[in-house]
């Protein structure tokens, strides 16, 4: 007993330690947690909230791109060693007079293949070695020994830190991700389902003369009118907007990259099914042969591909291997190879120099039309595989389903009937419609409507920055309600109030509106200097809409405007054309400009246009500042849907 008694005092201080360093540990990642979800004690909730939501603006990569590549486009423009730099500016100069058009392709083809040289651009390899190394630290933690009460709270603690911590690296590669999206592909967006469809045409639309010149009522046309206006609101988004655009060199490259970069794993796809028929594992061989003849003898190799869907995808839900991809993709490379085109009676028209030049101008458009469509596509696999929309995946997977029961339950030869007839059917009818009418080739897609409202790598990014301007908003409004009672709380002598009254005329065209004038549906955001129509000013972006003020207080009201969200149809980004010295500089100030297309009136009764406007007024900002940041800010503030278009030619 006394052996015990003298054991105590020194097993005291120990267990004394050990729990104040588990207390500490146990509000280190409370706190930590709290800073993740912005969670803070009642006092100051309002105010952390807000300044988060203030941070979020100003240093997020997805609100501000700018900031994240500003460092990479300088670093490109201007290499380390000056004298190299202005011997290789000079030479692309003398190239870009010599030979202008050969010198901007060779400028795009050296760009595009230096911004592909991972599957990830925007990523870092270091930010993806810490990616791994925290989910190492993860299992790591989960794999400790938890056998008594100390060591599992220990344990606890340093798993739900872990756990902290890769939430907030998955949101900030989301965020660059999105910085990266929208400022190298987005250049052109759309209100997709703001615009209510026009009015239905009266019969008279819809009545031509025949060959024998008698009325007749054209009956096809009248059921592709009623379809449209019947589906314009679950369809608007796949409707183009189809101005047949001359052949852009520059848009083929982006479309090449973003095709490029979404095939990863289908390339790593397609390099396993090679090692499978090159034998490389014979048992691995043996036993996908085996199982492909057993398909085929009882006729259900296309249910084991819909089952194979169906598992693989679901099994990805719950057992993702995007960290185990990750590991594997960073110790291994892909072979790149070229392919080769039959150009003979180009040659033999054009000659063996000359051919190149009109095979783009033919074949330019479709190909690069079929090349964006592809790179769509499989971004939308690509989400759909990893339940980035999970309603849209969830109702693709019943599609799916439903091909996999009725392959399975009904007799061979009736399936392969289905089969031929949807063939059938997408030959004779869906191709036409796709060739003829090309804005609407996605409503007749069959591979559309199998990843229907599965959203692309842009409309993801769309819906990131809603989502957190969303978050935004409300910590601002919250905190802009706070302060206005607490000046409603200290102004309640007349004399302030006076006092008050006459700081609000005096602030009335300030930046920050003042907050007795403050409504719950127009709070200032963010600014942004430009130019508009030769004016100097400010564009500004508010919570309900958009605005421009001159700099000189009162000039003129011409050379103001402001417009609400409901009226926004469309942005672009455009900049002006570069001299042939741009390579040379490192800044390209007042170059970037901002169009904005407002909708003024829809289309009239008689004389329908789906999907375009009859009148539409466009406003150009020039000389702006922030002009990327701006434009992801107007499309995650404005609280509509978007679509991704291609630029308009110049």
């Amino acid at each position: 007993m006394e052996h015990e008694d003298a054991a105590l005092p020194s097993r005291t201080p120990s267990t004394s330690t050990k729990e104040n360093k588990r207390q500490r540990l146990r509000e280190r990642a409370k706190a930590k947690t709290k800073k993740v979800l912005h969670i803070e004690s009642p006092s100051s909730s309002e105010e952390s909230s807000y300044e988060a939501a203030q941070d979020e603006l100003q240093e997020s990569p997805a609100f501000n791109p700018d900031k994240f590549l500003n460092q990479a486009r300088i670093r490109q423009s201007g290499a380390s060693p000056k004298a190299a730099a202005f011997l290789q500016g000079l030479q692309s100069t003398v190239e870009a007079v010599i030979h202008p058009k050969a010198a901007i392709q060779s400028r795009a083809t050296r760009k595009t293949a230096g911004n592909l040289a991972k599957s990830r651009p925007y990523l870092s390899r270091k930010a993806d070695l810490d990616f791994v190394q925290a989910h190492e630290d993860l299992e790591e933690a989960r794999g400790g020994d938890g056998g008594n009460g100390e060591d599992g709270d220990l344990r606890n603690n340093k798993i739900d830190g872990c756990t902290d911590h890769i939430e907030e690296m998955e949101r900030k590669r989301q965020s660059i991700r999105v910085a990266w999206v929208t400022t190298r592909h987005v250049h052109r967006v759309r209100v997709a389902d703001a615009v209510p469809p026009p009015p239905f045409p009266d019969d008279e639309f819809f009545i031509a003369e025949d060959d024998c010149g008698y009325p007749e009522f054209q009956w096809g046309k009248w059921i592709a009118y009623k379809l449209l206006h019947i589906s314009h609101g679950f369809s608007a988004q796949y409707i183009d907007d189809f101005e047949e655009r001359p052949f852009d060199f520059d848009t083929l490259r982006r479309h090449v990259e973003r095709l490029v970069i979404v095939s990863a794993p289908l390339q790593e796809f397609i390099s396993d099914i090679r090692c499978i028929y090159r034998w490389q594992d014979p048992a691995r061989t043996g036993r996908w042969m085996a199982l492909y003849f057993g398909l085929w003898y009882i006729s259900h190799i296309m249910t084991f591909v819909y089952g194979y869907i169906l598992y693989s995808t679901i099994m990805n839900y719950f057992y993702p291997r995007s960290v185990a991809d990750l590991r594997e993709e960073m110790t291994r490379s892909f072979d790149r190879g070229a392919t080769a085109f039959k150009v003979g009676e180009l040659m033999d028209k054009h000659g063996s120099d000359n051919w190149l030049e009109p095979l783009l101008d033919e074949l330019g458009p479709y190909i690069q039309l079929q090349i964006g469509d592809l790179a769509s596509f499989l971004e939308a696999a690509y989400n759909f595989y990893h339940f980035r929309s999970p309603a849209s995946t969830v109702a693709s997977l019943c599609f799916v389903a439903a091909l996999f029961l009725l392959t399975a339950l009904v007799d061979s030869r009736y399936a392969m009937k289905i089969l031929w007839f949807m063939i059938g059917l997408v030959f004779f009818i869906c191709w036409p419609v796709s060739s003829l009418y090309p804005r609407y080739r996605l409503l007749v897609s069959p591979l559309k409507w199998m990843l229907w409202d599965v959203p692309t790598h842009s409309e993801l990014s769309f819906q990131f920055l809603q989502e957190r301007a969303a978050v935004a908003r409300e910590a601002m409004v919250t905190n802009q309600k706070q302060e206005n009672a607490d000046i409603e709380t200290t102004t309640r002598d007349p004399a302030l109030q006076l006092d008050s009254d006459r700081q609000d005329v005096s602030d009335d065209e300030s930046f920050v509106t003042a907050a007795t004038s403050f409504q719950d549906d127009d709070l200032d955001i963010l600014t942004f200097g430009c130019t508009f129509q030769h004016v100097p000013g400010h564009l500004t972006i508010s919570t309900a809409g958009i605005r421009f003020d001159p700099s000189i207080n009162r000039l003129s009201t011409s050379k103001t405007f402001y417009k609400s969200y409901s009226e926004l149809l469309e942005m672009s980004k455009r900049q002006t054309r570069p001299s042939i010295l741009s390579p040379l500089a490192k800044v390209t100030t007042g170059m970037d400009k901002l169009e904005l297309r407002f909708r003024r009136r829809v289309g009239v009764a008689g004389r329908p246009s789906v999907g375009e406007m009859d009148d539409v007024e466009v406003l150009l900002l020039e000389n702006m500042r922030g002009r990327d940041k701006a434009f992801n800010a107007i499309i995650g503030f404005s609280g509509v849907r978007w679509q991704h278009l291609q630029k308009r030619s110049t």
